[in-house]
């Protein structure tokens, strides 16, 4: 029976163990990409106010990125007390490119012997703007904007939430760790752990 405790506290470091790792809430793909685009339309209504603009007219490309971009850029114009029309013949246009919208993940950063892997999360969306007016281009730039952070594989099904595919990221193939190894460790620590059990309990 004296044996209890330290099978008790061998039991809690395992458990312990098994809780590791982060904790914190984080934010959604969805949500840091709109905190990206957030940025982007600060620096288009910054531009349009140096023009100075009242009335703008808005070109976006056919793609379901495309529409959510508008989107959010047509909250921030009209929040920020632009009027936004369709006639770019009286109005100053704003053109707005995406090429690209990407949620990567690493290959495992960190590993642990119970729960999911590490891996960097990067969110990245790519802008081509020009505003014109009357034809002539008086606002031409790019934007790159990169988001990155670590975070456990089994959050990733959460941080997608959503229906939007470009938020839904690629995960780079696994070491050999990962695949064979660690498998391998977690079945060896049961084991010692069964071991420990019928030890302890028969003393």
């Amino acid at each position: 029976m004296r044996n209890q405790p330290l099978f008790g506290t061998l039991l809690l470091a395992i458990a312990l163990l098994a809780n590791s790792g982060p904790q914190k809430e984080r934010r959604t793909n969805y949500e840091i990409l709109n905190a990206q685009v957030d940025t982007l339309a600060l620096a288009v209504s910054t531009a349009l106010t140096h023009e100075p603009a009242t009335s703008v007219s808005l070109i976006t490309g056919p793609l379901e990125v495309d529409a959510f971009v508008r989107q959010r850029l047509l909250e921030s114009l009209i929040g920020r007390k632009f009027r936004v029309i369709d006639d770019s013949t009286v109005s100053n246009v704003v053109r707005v490119v995406v090429p690209l919208v990407e949620v990567a993940y690493s290959a495992p950063v960190s590993s642990h012997i119970f729960g999911s892997s590490d891996v960097v999360r990067t969110v990245r969306s790519d802008y081509e703007v020009e505003i014109s007016d009357s034809g002539r281009i008086d606002y031409a730039k790019s934007f790159s904007l990169v988001f990155s952070d670590t975070v456990s594989e089994s959050e990733i099904p959460d941080l997608e939430s959503g229906s939007y595919s470009f938020l839904h990221g690629r995960l780079e193939s696994k070491n050999l760790f990962d695949t064979i190894l660690q498998p391998l460790l977690f079945a060896a620590s049961a084991a010692v752990i069964v071991y420990l059990f019928f030890t302890l309990r028969g003393s």
